[in-house]
């Protein structure tokens, strides 16, 4: 591995918290996307806070790859389904058409810190029932509908030293940790 980030073909996602017994799927990285997505959006939201929270869940999602975050850990997976350390993925959901069509179109693309070569942790919640440091989902749809394009709400947020990469190379995922001695 160069160090360059890319999409991974694939992404393992553990279905609980990370020290919990859970089953462990693997599933195509823009279906995972997806599957977040229209786990923690609604699909009525405008198209641009829609797009802003895509960027945000591609980066955090590409982050935690990039970084081995739970390899080399030990674990073996990339990410878990727990939004207390992760972001919700529920296997078998209904995805969304405008949010599939939204991901095939972008998924590709994520945020980095100008400088900075790894994806961005794009830290978020809702904004309503939590708050935190990154983006607040419910300020974007408030943002979109003032008329804000993605790039614009994920400055208001992540501030204005961010960049979108785009069409990133896709390829299968090459572990550098080894896990186990």
């Amino acid at each position: 591995m160069d160090g360059t980030p890319f999409i991974p073909s694939t992404i393992t996602v553990h279905l609980g918290r990370p020290d919990q017994p859970a089953q462990n799927v693997t599933v195509p990285f823009p279906d995972y996307i997806k599957n977040v997505a229209s786990s923690e959006l609604y699909p009525t939201w405008p198209e641009n806070a829609l797009r802003a929270n895509i960027y945000a869940q591609i980066s955090y999602a590409l982050n935690r790859v990039y970084t081995e975050y739970y390899r080399s850990r030990g674990y073996d997976f990339d990410i878990t389904s727990s939004t207390a350390f992760d972001q919700s993925f529920v296997k078998g959901r209904d995805i969304f058409e405008n949010i599939s069509q939204i991901v095939d179109e972008i998924f590709d693309t994520y945020i980095r810190r100008e400088g900075a070569v790894e994806p961005l942790f794009a830290l978020y919640c809702d904004g309503q029932n939590t708050s935190c440091a990154g983006l607040r989902q419910w300020e974007t749809v408030y943002l979109a509908n003032q008329g804000l394009g993605p790039f614009d709400i994920l400055t208001r947020f992540f501030g204005n030293d961010i960049s979108l990469v785009t069409d990133a190379p896709i390829q299968g995922a090459t572990e550098s940790y080894p896990g186990r001695e």
